[in-house]
């Protein structure tokens, strides 16, 4: 069972307040004055609290979603999912690579039919947990070229990042690439399965599995925006060749980080 997404925008504006510890976390986001590494910020602030942090909250995974997606003052967003678990994406845009080689070393230069391209573009999300561990981060990185009738999507580099010494998640089912949804929307995207358990003799138990997307967007006039999906997944149980899925899927709202419009001046020489 999968609950329907919530707007990224109906979160960011609906009129639920965070609780007291989460508040505590985005202040301490928003007024780091000496510029230090957020998952310095999240750990000193976690452990600092400790004594407060419950990870029983939300034990049980519901057919609802229980995310909450707050903006902070870098443009990145805030979201706390089940378990006291919480996602950070980001969006970084590279304004002097307006044409960047991808994967194929293909530099597809600007072509004669009035196509303009888009700046190279990453997008990230980030997994830490209630104790301020990041579990994992899951990147992609391309661009678009559009000339206000469609647009072509470039694939330069998706990957993940275990951020754990002695990660337990394993990933399976990565797939990373371009879609074409339509001659207005393309799409650059990287996904797959983030899970961990335990497995003995062919027999598993897996504790928790999501599915992650995370992908780029623009449309035919060069519209972009950042996007990201978390889908947390039933737990499994396989015992010889009885496979068992007990409680619920929980799927977390579709964020879109950012966006914006490229002006291209006439002459790009």
């Amino acid at each position: 069972m999968f609950v329907s997404i919530v707007s990224a925008q109906d979160n960011l504006t609906a009129n639920v307040k965070p609780s007291e510890l989460e508040q505590g976390l985005i202040d301490v986001l928003n007024s780091d004055t000496k510029n230090l590494a957020a998952d310095y910020v999240i750990a000193n602030y976690c452990k600092a609290n400790e004594d407060k942090i419950s990870t029983s909250e939300d034990n049980n995974v519901s057919s609802k979603s229980n995310s909450r997606t707050y903006q902070l003052e870098s443009g990145s967003n805030i979201t706390f999912i089940n378990h006291g678990n919480f996602l950070i994406d980001d969006l970084k845009v590279d304004n002097n690579t307006i044409q960047p080689v991808n994967k194929e070393n293909e530099m597809n230069l600007q072509s004669e039919d009035n196509s303009f391209y888009t700046p190279s573009l990453i997008s990230s999300v980030s997994e830490y947990n209630s104790f301020g561990w990041k579990l994992f981060t899951v990147y992609t990185q391309g661009y678009f070229g559009y000339d206000n009738k469609s647009v072509q999507p470039y694939h330069v580099n998706s990957w993940y990042v275990h951020n754990m010494p002695f990660n337990l998640w394993q990933i399976s089912n990565w797939k990373e690439g371009t879609d074409i949804i339509s001659n207005s929307t393309a799409e650059v995207y990287s996904q797959g399965n983030f899970h961990y358990g335990f497995e003995y003799k062919g027999n598993s138990l897996t504790v928790q599995n999501y599915h992650v997307k995370v992908y780029l967007s623009c449309d035919q006039n060069g519209n972009y925006g950042a996007y990201y999906s978390v889908t947390e997944l039933i737990p499994t149980l396989k015992i010889g060749p009885l496979n068992m899925s007990f409680g619920s899927s929980a799927e977390f709202p579709k964020i879109k980080n950012g966006s914006g419009t490229l002006t291209v001046q006439d002459d790009l020489s």
